[in-house]
């Protein structure tokens, strides 16, 4: 109840002043929901029309969330203990998605453009997954099943596509994309 009342507070200064630098140019939007123990989250928000929602289940999870710019989304989705999120978004109309159901996962998405979309759905436990996005009109989707997996993405320059699945234990990608129109599809699985 205590975290409650500390976040809540936070995050209707926060609100306030970010309605206030952001004038008559639309408000900015944080929707918290956390059920746990020692959960914790720090959002900033500079601009306008930004929107921020956190679901948080469990023990000692962290969000850390910047959104800089016009019309960027981060949505943050995590159950279990110690899971990791972050999100960094400076341009305009970026989405950023990280789902995670384990423990001790983390996952960030980092976008610096316009009209990039990162999706992560991270399932089990010790996962880790970096999405870089720095160009315009990037798409990235990244799932993790099984325990122990690596991916690392980066995107430089536009209108690329990039998917990346693993499956199973222990399986590491690397993939940077650099230019226009490329398209790459990783899938990984076993043992």
């Amino acid at each position: 109840m205590f975290n409650r009342v500390i976040i809540a507070g936070a995050v209707v200064v926060m609100t306030a002043l970010g309605s206030m630098s952001a004038a008559n140019a639309g408000a900015n939007r944080i929707n918290i929901n956390q059920d746990g123990r020692a959960n914790e989250l720090a959002v900033q928000q500079e601009g306008a029309n930004q929107e921020i929602q956190v679901n948080q289940r469990g023990r000692r999870q962290y969000i850390r969330s910047q959104q800089r710019g016009r019309r960027n989304r981060a949505q943050f989705d995590q159950r279990g203990r110690r899971n990791e999120a972050w999100s960094q978004q400076r341009g305009r109309n970026n989405d950023a998605t990280v789902d995670q159901n384990g423990n001790y996962n983390s996952a960030g998405v980092d976008q610096y453009g316009n009209n990039n979309d990162a999706v992560v759905g991270q399932y089990g436990n010790d996962l880790s997954t970096a999405v870089v996005q720095d160009g315009n009109g990037n798409l990235v989707g990244v799932a993790q099943i099984g325990n122990g997996h690596s991916a690392t993405t980066i995107q430089e320059g536009r209108n690329n596509a990039l998917g990346v699945i693993q499956i199973g234990e222990g399986q590491e990608t690397v993939v940077t994309q650099t230019g226009s129109g490329n398209v790459t599809l990783v899938i990984q699985g076993g043992f």
